[in-house]
């Protein structure tokens, strides 16, 4: 009995020595000290298309054991914006011991703008018939490129069997969840092959806040006007242009192009004007 307390005394010594050891091994020579990551304050300001290294723009790491780590920098995640193009961006650097640290910074988009629609047809659908969007209108973003599956209808209250202007609100957001807002007019008409047609080149268009607009400038955007379906070409000085876009205030505005044809048959088509 005293040889087996004897065996479990000398054993308990055993495991204690050898946990003092690993415990004095794992102070004293193995590194736990984490790098540092370092930067110089500077303003980052990149392209929504920097690479990586653009990102690591005035940065170092250094470590140490390891020395200079700057190179093992590596770009952890991009937040959302937070504020009209800015953003938070995460890095983190591991040295040889696998410890690691954390470093954030905000990064501003040089080239950053909302996303933005096209609209290749007028809004124009006759009496009766299927109001769609999906045959016309686009979004694009500079981040995620086409986003237009993304487009999400937010009010409309639409008639389809009267005649008449109806508003109708959209709106589409990014991976960064910035959402741009869209108001379109859609218009319930009875025209016939008897009717003018005009044909613009875009049926929407982009103003910048603050900017100064001429409306004559539109009439660019006509390619093409007839005095009805297959009649003779309108001169486009005869076609009235009309609207009031207010680039003091964001918003979706409509200038409208009018042409009365010899039948005394009116036709309006509408460019959509955001400013942003």
């Amino acid at each position: 009995m005293r040889g087996l307390k004897t065996i479990v005394i000398v054993l308990f010594v055993i495991i204690a020595i050898a946990f003092v050891i690993l415990f004095c091994y794992d102070r004293l020579v193995l590194d736990h000290v984490p790098p540092k990551i370092i930067c110089d304050g500077a303003r980052l300001e990149v392209s929504v298309r920097a690479t990586d290294e653009e990102l690591r723009k005035g940065l170092m790491a250094t470590d140490d054991v390891d020395g200079d780590i700057t190179d093992r920098i590596i770009v952890r995640k991009v937040s959302r914006l937070v504020g009209s193009n800015s953003a938070v961006i995460n890095y983190a650097v591991f040295d040889n011991a696998s410890n690691f640290s954390t470093f954030s910074r905000n990064i501003y988009y040089t080239d950053y703008y909302q996303p933005r629609y096209s609209l290749s047809q007028p809004m124009i659908f006759n009496v009766n018939s299927l109001v769609t969007l999906v045959d016309r209108l686009t979004a694009y973003d500079v981040i995620d490129g086409d986003i237009s599956a993304r487009i999400r209808l937010s009010a409309a209250n639409i008639s389809t069997s009267v005649e008449g202007e109806y508003p109708l609100s959209l709106q589409v957001t990014n991976s960064t969840g910035d959402t741009s807002p869209l108001a379109l007019t859609v218009q319930i008409r009875n025209y016939t092959s008897r009717h003018p047609v005009i044909y613009l080149s875009e049926y929407l268009t982009y103003a910048e806040l603050g900017s100064e607009v001429d409306l004559e400038k539109y009439r660019d955007l006509i390619i093409g006007a007839r005095e009805n379906v297959d009649g003779p070409s309108v001169n486009y000085d005869d076609i009235m242009i009309t609207g009031n876009v207010d680039t003091s205030h964001p918003g979706s505005y409509d200038v409208k192009f009018s042409y009365i044809n010899r039948e005394n048959l009116s036709y309006n088509v509408i460019l959509t004007v955001v400013v942003q």
